[in-house]
């Protein structure tokens, strides 16, 4: 009974680490709130506000090629429960968040046992890369809880102890296609592992070979790619021919040589792996002890969740191999997002290993390493308890901006503000202007100059040739400089004509 307690009061407490190292900043709206923010939460407003549905969703890396629409309309919901309160898309991504962190550790739990759920969720808890992502929007960031949907899955499936195996297949199928829709490169690499697997695998062969569990899979797989088959259709298939043209001919934006690939794509897992632990600390010595536990399987054999290692591992294996082969074009991290959850089902299997010989002393290692990350976990809270929460390049300080434009305005309902952001187009401002409209009936403002004068919003940018250009060509030369206000790095002016 008081062991329960114990565990029941640990598993609190992770979850208040949880909570607390991402809903300060949620509190505070010291979030990332940029470009691709903007014109996301534009488009969820225009799907509700004017009623016009989309069969695509943002802009790859790739000119032409587009993710899912998806990711849209998961942004509705946030912006009918908030009243499209920015802060709202940040509150509905944590939420997301914490149901997958509590399935995760209930799940870990119940086929791991105690010590390795609290080591993995602890490490989420104060991992630098899941907080970040906890509390950033941004449609590769839906693949993290969809991607490990799909790893849980699959899990029951190639130990074959589900009743309900064709619930399962088509669930494989349906979250492997919404991974490629939230992140398109993600998908690309995925599903040509995945079918490797299903050969690789007996226990995934034996399921598809079944032709009924097939077709179930691909029924899953083509539900979330319908829209983008609606986009195809009415642009003459101009996704499919620049998507064929790209796997033929590459763009050749940043052509190397396989060793460097190699190289880079090295260094990039390293990069996964090493965004879990809050610290180089914690990393040595958790690298240490997997080494040591790592040594141990080999020379005792062990095969415990021998299945789900087989499964896991050369996962990792073909994505990486197919990243290598990727190499006439940048490849960027957030391709494979969330890919970290890989390594922690990894590290939670061998956690959970028991040994016949030197058992004692590699469970007291596994119990000093949860200790210690204990430990280090609270010193992260009582840390950042005494800290001040950051104030620039957020979301608050562009809030103040429009907020201060408005109210100096008073009643006027007809004024003209101008906006210069290195992007050039400023989402950020215009769905603040809009947000502001739907919650305190302010209009937005023009962009012509009225009553003689106009505000100016002008952003720090490091081209300097081209910030000068805009505001040569924007500010008259007989304007005169009435009222100038900073807010963190970004500049307020008002001009006005006599």
């Amino acid at each position: 009974m008081l062991k329960k307690i114990i565990a029941a009061a640990l598993f609190i407490f992770v979850i208040f680490l949880f909570c607390y190292f991402r809903l300060k900043p949620l509190y505070f709206q010291t979030v990332g709130y940029t470009y691709d923010q903007g014109r996301d939460f534009l488009k969820a407003a225009e799907i509700i506000l004017d009623k016009n549905p989309t069969f695509i969703g943002p802009t790859t890396g790739i000119q032409g090629l587009f993710h899912g629409a998806w990711y849209y309309y998961i942004l509705v919901i946030p912006f009918i429960l908030f009243g499209g309160a920015p802060i709202g898309f940040y509150h509905f991504n944590f939420f997301l968040h914490l149901v997958s962190f509590i399935l995760l550790m209930y799940f870990i739990y119940k086929y791991f046992g105690f010590l390795a759920s609290l080591m993995v969720t602890l490490l989420i808890a104060t991992s630098p890369y899941f907080i970040f992502t906890s509390i950033f929007v941004g449609n590769n960031i839906m693949v993290l809880p969809t991607l490990l949907l799909f790893l849980l899955i699959n899990f029951f499936l190639v130990n074959r102890n589900h009743k309900k195996i064709a619930l399962l297949v088509f669930l494989a199928g349906l979250f492997a296609g919404l991974i490629t829709e939230f992140e398109l490169a993600f998908g690309f690499f995925l599903l040509p592992s995945y079918i490797l697997l299903i050969f690789l695998l007996e226990s995934l062969r034996q399921t598809f070979m079944n032709v009924r569990n097939l077709l179930i899979f691909f029924a899953g797989l083509a539900i979330p790619f319908i829209p983008r088959l609606f986009f195809e259709l009415k642009n003459n298939f101009s996704q499919t021919r620049i998507f064929f043209q790209n796997l033929l001919q590459g763009t050749t934006q940043n052509v190397n040589s396989y060793a460097e690939v190699l190289q880079d794509r090295v260094n990039l897992f390293f990069g996964y792996y090493k965004s879990l632990f809050a610290n180089d600390a914690i990393l040595i010595i958790f690298t240490l002890l997997f080494l040591v536990f790592l040594i141990a399987v080999l020379e005792n054999k062990v095969k415990k969740y021998d299945s789900l290692l087989n499964f896991l591992i050369p996962l990792l294996s073909f994505l990486f191999f197919f990243s290598v082969l990727y190499k006439e074009n940048f490849f960027w991290g957030n391709y494979f997002e969330g890919i970290q959850y890989v390594f922690l089902l990894i590290m939670a299997v061998f956690f959970t290993i028991q040994f016949k010989v030197h058992s004692i002393l590699f469970s007291f290692l596994k119990l000093s390493f949860v200790v210690a990350l204990l430990g280090n976990s609270i010193l992260m809270f009582s840390k950042d308890v005494r800290s001040r929460s950051m104030s620039s390049g957020i979301l608050k300080s562009q809030h103040e901006i429009v907020n201060h434009i408005q109210k100096s305005e008073g009643n006027h309902q007809d004024y003209c503000v101008k906006v210069y952001t290195p992007p050039v187009i400023p989402y950020t401002y215009n769905y603040l202007f809009l947000y502001n409209k739907l919650s305190k009936k302010i209009e937005t403002p023009k962009s012509d100059w009225i009553d003689r004068r106009c505000w100016y919003i002008i952003e720090t940018d490091e081209n300097n040739e081209r910030l000068t250009e805009w505001l040569d060509k924007n500010i008259p030369r007989k304007a005169r400089l009435t009222i100038k206000k900073s807010f963190n790095e970004v500049n307020v002016f008002l001009y006005e004509l006599d």
